[in-house]
């Protein structure tokens, strides 16, 4: 939220400042013609530029204001005077034309005003995001402010940007100070108030001691972001008000309607007028009586200033800035909280923090909270103060969808090929497993339903009941979980309600009809838990906390506890939930290590049991059903520990028993797909015990790795009938479990396994929708992708950093189209990106490396396992050229708008045309209006303590003497800073880019283009090093922000095109067209049902739409206690803590697919 009021505030102030300068009467300055050419008005007719710099001496108050009105009224000025406003004066074309600029540089900022729906907590923390928007707003605000006076009359908008840079810099030092007063203040008080100054000269050593005691507080300057953002918001809100509401000729603030004054202008100045502040002369006529003097404006910002300081003295000394400090909305405890404390204060004394029921804090994990966050909490946001208005809780710390074109993109990929080529091939985790297990089976002997009776982790669930009222036994499959907390904890929510209300659809009937199932005994998850890496952020952020806000685990739960024999307890009698889990190729990145520690030493995932001790299993099921539960790692295949490990489970199989196999990774589906069908090097090993051991067993095969739903059957041959045996198991994918949805469109329908054919029955999301949804990236690449901007950033600026400066591009456009046709213009371009392009060859360095690392980058990135050779290195060519192309046009366009700009004399240069055209430059204008209006503000403060209004008595007079003597000084000092040290002139000489463009364009060009050297399209390399580093450093700097803010939206355009067509047209590109789009809908899991005939009946269930906004469920208690007995979480009618933010049958799940296993007969 901060970082969104940031830039909304900015953006808003700027918006104010246009839709003011276009809507209140704003008429375009014509352009006259002197001397057979067009002279455009500059900055010269401006009154206040012939203005001299000289020291005001000190006066009464009323005199300075006075003589500064009688020398702005004597002064003559080209502008016509302000009439007062017409009676509905708003110009509807003119709001029409703003409106239509703030949608096309909305085409430009908008994917940093709300990024895909992200938490804009972790979206401000940003450093990148924050310099993106101080950028947009830089290159905006000048730009305006360059131009607006050259086309308008409306020079209000230069003296408003001269109050700015004053007063942002003077409420940083007067906010910093204040700050630092209250907290000496404050330190005074706690002394005071603990006896410490009392007894400070009888026991210096006592004094020391308590002093020791005194609370850890929060630096005073903390965060000083914020104190920089109050700042300047505060001063872009006030020269809003004084750009709508300052009037040049009265030289005051307009306050009548007769003046042509709005009602903002009425309502912030009126009162003012009322207390004194008037501007009221002989010099100004009767019917200009009432106006508020220009001193007004820093009184509403001195009053702005004491109430930011006021409101830190409240907090200051109610204690919320101490480290410690909690706010209430956390300190606010539910039934669950008292239930959860009582149960810790009765357990043994190994129980920590670390319990049930974290206080998920807004960084998303625990409450170790740095200073910032407590200052954060300190100081609440708007949408914060509403939310606690409205008494409504809502998640905190979520995390949106992983951003895959970002640098966890380089940096995952780093920890991958290290493990690859390090770790991995010299160690495998699965061997240790087998070896611990071995040695721990010693010492165990229980034999309970849900626990290993054997030491390799066999788990009997057979003797479960299959007549109860649920129908038969019920037991759930989902994979891929672990992403955004939307999909994540949707999916993990529906999977922890007790009966789950699903719709059905009627083919005969084509109606809906709503079904109800009861949540599986058992969850089996197979793999990828957290993305995009294995962290233990990641496991707790990602996974964990999705499954315990869906269903809470007891209140025994530790999250430092290492379960050493699993379970940490008996569970005879246990009735709830188990889960069981195999790692994916994500997990595996760090050699299973976070899995190790997080799964096979944790005893629960949120209200399910987690009993495994291996990364594999074995489960037996009723009515002669089992699960197998393999790892493939990364080198997909099992490894000789689980071959012998299954082998021994196969011979407890009778001939007639059924078995489902779980793997991560469906390679009957990618084999196709990567043209891998008859590869023998993928699951060798468990082909051969598949093939030995259970022959004819395995009647189904779940996999996930793709996140979307699929259905293959066996067929005697394509186009054929179907087989209806068993001794070909289906082939399904359901990996929709929270992560990214993946195209079903780029995969064959028809597929080979071996010297066996299968056919699709079922896909979700279907190939029409699937194929629709590639189109997107056309133009939602870039708004979901914005962190990859800066690739493109370097990138493009690279390809073009040898062609600048283009001196005298815009004569060579004006020589080759004098007609200005739109065919000759694209003529013009296409034929000078060309030429341009074959000079990289030639004469380019820099260039020519990111040009080779552009082409090379693309060659790399396009799919070739689903291409042909000739196909791919084409597309990757052409997807290169595109690139460059671009790269090229942003460099003409750019330097065409340069020297344009500097032609007609709209920035500071020296025309070549006409040598007597000397425009001035923003900066130095700038300047000049800070001398002529608000140089002098802190002596008319001094003044305004002296005058007649605030007159002391005679006997303070005395004693006040050496405060005024101190605010001399520090008026000076002041003064001295701003007027005689550069730093005003500095900023206003950095913020003042087109300035900086035009000279040193100029001074390059000039040595370029000595003794008649081409320097246009190519420039000699030993002239130029003839150049000072630090003029091509300034111009590089200044001319590449423009460059950038171009360049990066297209090169995000044409890259999502790209996806787009590779998609759409060639079916491939399937993970990083999708992982772009990072959607959280489309979501898929299993339910699967063995009912009393032993039949195995599947439910597919699909979600269409996630909520993207939760509340807490007002009917969930979390362990409500009855009595002496806790009932347990999974025995509730609402388990789940949190539920959308508004019901919607768009958010209801739906069964997408139905299937029925024939059991086989004894």
């Amino acid at each position: 939220y901060v970082g969104w009021s940031t830039i909304e505030a900015t953006m808003k102030g700027i918006g104010l400042v246009i839709l003011i300068t276009i809507t209140s009467g704003v008429k375009s300055v014509p352009l006259v013609e002197a001397g057979g050419g067009l002279q455009i008005p500059t900055l010269e007719d401006s009154p206040t530029i012939a203005k001299k710099n000289k020291k005001k001496k000190k006066k009464p108050f009323s005199d300075v204001r006075a003589e500064k009105r009688q020398q702005q009224q004597q002064q003559p000025t080209s502008q016509s005077p302000e009439r007062p406003a017409r009676k509905g004066g708003v110009k509807w074309i003119s709001v029409a034309v703003l409106f239509k600029f703030l949608l096309a540089f909305k085409s430009f900022a908008g994917p940093f005003f709300d990024p895909l729906g992200e938490p804009r907590l972790a979206t401000e923390s940003s450093i990148y995001f924050s310099f993106i928007a101080v950028l947009y707003v830089w290159l905006a605000s000048v730009t305006t402010l360059t131009i607006i006076p050259h086309v308008s009359t409306h020079y209000n908008v230069i003296t408003a940007a001269a109050l700015f840079f004053y007063m942002g810099f003077i409420s940083v030092c007067s906010l910093l100070a204040g700050r630092f007063l209250i907290r000496c203040a404050y330190y005074v008080w706690l002394l005071w108030k603990r006896g410490m100054i009392r007894t400070a000269f009888a026991s210096s050593s006592k004094t020391l001691d308590s002093a020791k005691k005194l609370p850890v507080l929060v630096h005073w300057h903390r965060p000083f972001r914020r104190v920089c953002k109050s700042s300047w918001i505060l001063s872009a809100v006030l020269c809003s008000f004084y750009t709508h509401c300052w009037s040049r000729s009265l030289a005051a603030f307009k306050v009548s309607r007769a003046d042509g004054a709005s009602f903002v202008c009425q309502g912030i100045f009126m009162p003012l007028v009322w207390l004194g502040f008037s501007s009221n002369n002989s010099g100004i006529e009767q019917e200009h009586t009432t106006c508020a003097d220009e001193f007004s404006i820093w009184i509403l910002w001195a009053a702005s200033i004491l109430g930011h300081l006021f409101y830190y003295l409240i907090n200051e000394f109610n204690g919320l800035h101490h480290k410690g400090y909690i706010p209430s909305r956390k300190k606010s405890k539910s039934p669950l909280d008292n239930v959860l404390g009582l149960e810790i204060s009765k357990s043994s004394s190994s129980m920590d923090s670390n319990s049930i029921q974290p206080s998920y804090s807004d960084d998303g994990f625990g409450n170790d909270e740095d200073d910032e966050h407590d200052e954060r909490d300190a100081w609440p946001s708007i949408s914060a103060t509403i939310q606690q208005f409205k008494r409504v809780e809502r998640p905190q710390g979520t995390l949106p969808m992983v951003s895959w074109y970002s640098q966890i993109v380089f940096s995952t990929g780093f920890d991958l090929l290290l493990s690859f080529h390090v770790f991995l091939g010299r160690f495998d985790a699965r061997k240790m497993q087998s070896a611990l297990i071995g040695k721990e089976s010693k010492c165990s002997n229980q034999s309970h339903r849900g626990e290993s009776p054997n030491p390799e982790g066999l788990f009997d669930f057979s003797d479960c009941d299959t007549s109860s009222d649920s129908g038969g036994f019920w037991f759930d499959f989902m994979s891929d979980c672990g992403d955004g907390f939307n999909s994540s904890y949707q999916v993990a929510r529906l999977l922890a309600q007790p009966n789950l209300h699903v719709y059905t659809s009627s083919k005969a009937t084509k109606s809906r009809m709503v079904k109800t199932l009861p949540r599986g005994k058992l969850l089996v998850i197979g793999g990828d838990l957290a993305y995009p890496d294995p962290t233990p952020e990641n496991y707790e952020k990602r996974f964990f906390r999705t499954f315990e806000d869906a269903l809470q685990p007891p209140p025994t739960f530790r999250r430092s506890h290492i379960s050493i024999q699993k379970p940490a307890f008996p569970i005879q009698g246990y009735d709830g939930p188990c889960t069981f889990l195999i790692p994916g190729n994500h997990d595996w990145f760090d050699g299973l290590a976070t899995y190790t520690r997080y799964i096979l030493s944790r005893d629960w995932l949120g209200g399910w049991l987690m009993p495994q001790k291996t990364s594999y299993f074995c489960l037996k099921l009723p009515r002669n059903w089992w699960v197998l539960g393999f790892d493939l790692a990364l080198d997909d295949d099992i490894d000789i520990e689980q071959f012998t490990f299954f082998a021994s489970a196969a011979k407890q199989m009778q001939p007639h028993h059924n078995a489902i196999i779980v793997t991560h990774v469906p390679h009957w589906v990618l084999n196709e797909y990567e043209n891998h069908a008859h590869d023998l090097n993928r699951e060798n090993n468990l082909r051969e015990l598949v093939r030995t051991h259970f022959r004819s067993k395995v009647r189904l095969r779940l996999a996930g790795d793709l996140h979307h739903y699929t259905r293959h059957m066996p067929v005697d041959s394509p186009g054929k009938k179907r087989k209806n045996s068993t001794d070909k198991p289906v082939l399904i994918v359901a990996g929709g479990g929270g992560a990214f949805a993946h195209p079903t469109h780029c995969f064959e329908e028809q597929i080979s396994v071996g010297e066996d054919q299968y056919v699709r029955e079922c896909a979700y999301p279907s190939q029409k929708v699937s194929k629709n949804l590639s189109w997107l990236n056309l133009w939602q690449f870039r708004w979901r992708n914005w962190r990859f901007d800066i690739l493109w950033a370097v990138t493009y600026f690279g390809m073009a950093s040898s062609f600048f400066p283009l001196c005298g591009v815009y004569d060579d456009y004006l020589n080759n189209n004098s007609s200005q046709s739109l065919g000759g213009l694209l003529l013009w371009t296409l034929r000078r990106v060309l030429y341009l392009m074959s000079q990289i060859f030639v004469s380019g360095r820099v260039s020519l490396f990111f040009m080779i690392f552009i082409i090379g980058l693309t060659f790399g990135f396009t799919d070739k396992s689903h291409l042909k050779w000739r196909v791919h290195l084409s597309w990757s060519v052409l997807h290169a050229l595109a690139h460059i192309s671009s790269a090229l046009l942003v460099l003409l366009f750019v330097e065409c708008m340069a020297e344009f700009v500097m032609k007609e004399g709209i920035i500071a240069s020296q025309n070549a045309g006409n040598a007597q055209s000397l425009s001035i430059g923003l900066a130095s204008s700038i300047f000049d209006e800070y001398n002529a209006h608000f140089s002098h503000v802190l002596e008319d403060f001094h003044i305004v303590g002296n005058s007649t209004i605030f007159q002391p008595s005679q006997g303070i007079l005395q004693s006040c003497r050496t405060d005024e003597r101190m605010y001399e000084k520090l008026s000076s000092a002041f003064s001295w800073l701003y007027r005689e040290a550069p730093l005003l002139k500095t900023a206003l000489a950095v913020f003042d880019l087109p300035g900086a463009i035009g000279s040193t364009h100029l001074e390059m060009c000039k040595v370029l283009c000595a003794g008649d050297s081409p320097c246009t399209w190519s420039n000699e390399f030993m002239i130029y090093q003839q150049i000072d580093r630090l003029t091509i450093l300034k111009y590089l700097s200044a001319i590449g922000l423009y460059f950038v803010i171009f360049a990066v939206p297209i090169a995000g355009n044409v890259f999502g095109s790209w996806l787009a067509l590779s998609l759409v047209v060639f079916n491939c590109q399937y993970d990083e067209g999708f992982s772009s789009l990072r959607m959280e809908h489309y979501k898929n899991w299993l339910k699967f049902k063995i009912d009393s005939n032993g039949d195995l009946e599947m439910f597919a269930i699909g979600l269409k739409r996630v909520p993207k906004h939760w509340k807490k469920d007002p009917q969930w208690v979390g362990h409500r206690k009855e009595g002496a007995v806790t009932a347990p979480s999974w025995s509730l009618k609402t388990p789940s803590k949190w539920v959308p933010w508004r019901k919607s049958k768009k958010f209801l799940p739906e069964v997408i697919d139905h299937l029925k296993i024939k059991a086989e007969s004894s």
